[in-house]
């Protein structure tokens, strides 16, 4: 049986919270038909590349706190808060919801809503920009 909250967990730990850009560890996770879109906006795999480099230059440190995750066959919804250290120290906090899709032990969609809880409106689109 598989364990696909195990995954998105594993994902988030290994792509995110690692404060190195590791193109290869993203493709390990993530398919290369991967879509995203997340508060009206639209990544392909190439721009969530795009877009994880620039959180690793954004950011010094992220961390999540889960406060639910469900696993229905192969879907994964997420209920959680994510803060992120910049590198002046400041910090940003948002809750976001996402559903993720896994086909073949990789995440291919994600449809999330993020809501910046605090810290400076610059940091409104962490979760899109690319």
């Amino acid at each position: 049986m598989n364990n696909y909250k195990a995954l998105v967990k594993e994902a988030f730990s290994k792509v995110l919270m690692d404060p190195i850009f590791d193109e290869e560890m993203i493709a390990r996770y993530f398919d290369v038909s991967y879509r995203q879109f997340v508060d009206g906006k639209e990544l392909n795999y190439e721009q969530f590349v795009a877009h994880m480099a620039l959180v690793k230059q954004r950011t010094t440190r992220l961390e999540f706190l889960y406060n639910t995750v469900i696993e229905e066959g192969n879907i994964v919804f997420t209920n959680h808060i994510v803060t992120a250290t910049k590198p002046d120290g400041t910090v940003a906090s948002a809750h976001l919801i996402a559903e993720f899709h896994i086909e073949n032990g990789k995440i291919t969609y994600c449809s999330e809503l993020s809501r910046l809880l605090s810290g400076p409106e610059e940091d409104r689109d962490l979760g899109s920009a690319h």
